[in-house]
């Protein structure tokens, strides 16, 4: 993901809008579809469904060119404002040999979701040059119709700043700039790819669900020794739920993370209320955050919009 360019930024989010949902990892619950469904059209959206969304393949939601029809076709609609994808899983990485950079960039669409479309908005901000929305899928966080804000985010208001609490900061200082990352097993994925995430000059977003901390040392140290965090500016870290519950709690997780980032060369936090999480926040990827931190905590902050 170059992270030197200015990514352009979708056209906001207003109300009456086409939302397209796309299906690109795996297969979705078909009850937890319809309740997210539901929960767009009653806030007043138009919702346009990709013609793969209710495949089933093994562990994908259709053949690998299936998946990535089914989101060309919403890229390529004009009536369609957004893309919002029903789950993660696996499979989106496995899509973007059949996607075209030109189409993206021609009809620039808003592009929301987390978890396995780290992939894809690797692809969209490398490719495309555009800004996306690391946030909740429509057949899990928005099913369960909590309060989240990707609706102020996408409708153009700033993101909230964030408050970090002292014992959330794992390496004091400042740093500034776009926000890249994802899920940390995707960003790891994509190393060696030409889609690879590039820290030079930015802050790197990651979270992650169900690894053992053996293994979430194993991919940072993948992405340190691939040169990934060369030039980072900061490290923003979300939600990391212990891989073996039970065996490892989530105070243990934190103490190793204490650990891995004290003398980290660049500020480093833990705690951000997004990625696997019911109530997730939504992140920007591409657009400006400023984090600074030190012994009596501190502040993330995103100065500008994410949308135009």
């Amino acid at each position: 993901m170059r992270t030197g360019a200015v990514l352009l930024k979708p056209p906001r989010l207003t109300p009456g809008a086409t939302i397209g949902v796309a299906a690109v990892s795996g297969p979705v619950d078909e009850t937890r579809l319809e309740a997210g469904l539901r929960a767009l059209t009653s806030r007043g959206y138009q919702v346009v469904e990709a013609s793969n969304l209710r495949r089933r393949d093994g562990f994908l939601a259709g053949a690998d060119a299936e998946r990535a029809a089914g989101y060309r076709e919403l890229v390529n609609d004009r009536g369609v404002d957004a893309i919002f994808f029903a789950r993660g899983g696996y499979g989106a990485s496995r899509i973007l040999r059949f996607l075209r950079a030109e189409e993206i960039r021609s009809s620039p669409k808003i592009h929301l979701g987390g978890s396995d479309l780290t992939a894809l908005f690797a692809y969209v901000a490398t490719h495309a040059s555009l800004a996306t929305f690391y946030g909740p899928l429509v057949s899990l966080q928005l099913a369960d119709a909590r309060p989240l804000d990707w609706e102020a985010v996408l409708s153009g208001a700033l993101p909230a700043p964030h408050s970090v609490a002292p014992d959330e900061v794992l390496c004091g200082g400042a740093g500034e700039g776009p926000v890249v990352g994802g899920c940390l097993s995707l960003i790891a994925s994509l190393c060696g790819t030409p889609e690879a995430i590039r820290g030079e000059g930015a802050v790197l977003f990651w979270e992650d669900i169900g690894e053992e901390t053996y293994r979430l040392d194993r991919m940072l140290t993948q992405l340190e020794r691939s040169g990934t965090f060369d030039g980072l500016q900061a490290m923003v870290i979300g939600s990391v739920a212990p891989g073996r519950r039970g065996v490892e709690s989530e105070e243990d997780v934190r103490a190793w993370l204490r650990l891995r980032f004290v003398s980290a060369p660049f500020p480093v936090v833990m705690g951000f209320p997004a990625g696997h999480l019911d109530s997730t926040r939504t992140i920007p990827l591409g657009v400006h955050v400023r984090v600074a931190v030190g012994t009596e905590g501190g502040r993330i902050e995103f100065p500008e919009a994410a949308v135009e």
